[in-house]
């Protein structure tokens, strides 16, 4: 009879380790940017089509910032102040992208990109793509696209508001299913569905309007 119990015990507990490892994430890209932590070349430095200015990454002891200007009229500006870049491999299917930002007064935040191409200076330059920013007064999500006529534009897709402290790190989390996008900041949960949401995208990550600290980068599926 123990025998017996000793047998399904033993069939029980391989049944919920098979479960823990069918259910359990599976870690496509796990970064820290500190200067050893990774590989500027497995990214790409891509352009805003809205905005001229194509930026830089500084690197720091325990994060990358997006350059700015040393003039202070000048730091918070848009176009002087934004630098994004995309990880190299596209990522399919469902996944979870997270990463790690302290604001400064700035707006950092994750990018989701349909595709990038040279532009007329040989710049790589997204097309179709979206922006999960932060910022001290909540979430936007940006859509940036061209309209039937070719010109390039953008809308606010999805916000919510709240308050964000400027100092603090806040870790955001963007999470894909099929064509619902779910975005998680400081225990907040804001959800829309993305019907043009193409099955696979580049995911990077961007600073402007002043200076954005960026610490880290995962994927999971």
């Amino acid at each position: 009879m123990n025998h017996r119990i000793a047998k399904l015990l033993g069939c029980a507990l391989l049944l919920v380790a098979f479960a823990t490892c069918a259910g359990a994430a599976e870690t496509l890209v796990s970064l820290k940017f500190t200067p050893d932590g990774w590989e500027p070349a497995a990214w790409t430095l891509c352009k805003n089509p809205t905005v001229e200015h194509l930026g830089k990454w500084v690197q720091r002891d325990d994060c990358i910032e997006n350059e700015t200007p040393a003039d202070p009229a000048l730091k918070t500006k848009l176009d002087q102040s934004l630098t994004t870049m995309v990880y190299n491999t596209k990522f399919a299917g469902n996944w979870t992208a997270t990463a790690t930002f302290q604001i400064n007064g700035s707006a950092p935040g994750l990018v989701i990109a349909q595709d990038w191409a040279p532009d007329a200076q040989g710049r790589p330059q997204y097309g179709e793509f979206y922006e999960v920013i932060i910022y001290e007064k909540g979430i936007n999500l940006w859509h940036h696209f061209a309209t039937p006529e070719g010109k390039r534009t953008y809308e606010l897709a999805v916000y919510s508001t709240f308050e964000l402290k400027p100092d603090p790190r806040y870790t955001v989390t963007v999470k894909r299913k099929g064509k619902r996008l779910e975005m998680t900041v400081d225990g907040r949960i804001v959800g829309t569905t993305l019907s043009a949401l193409p099955g696979e995208v580049f995911l990077g990550v961007l600073g402007c309007e002043g200076v954005s600290h960026v610490y880290d980068f995962t994927v999971e599926r």
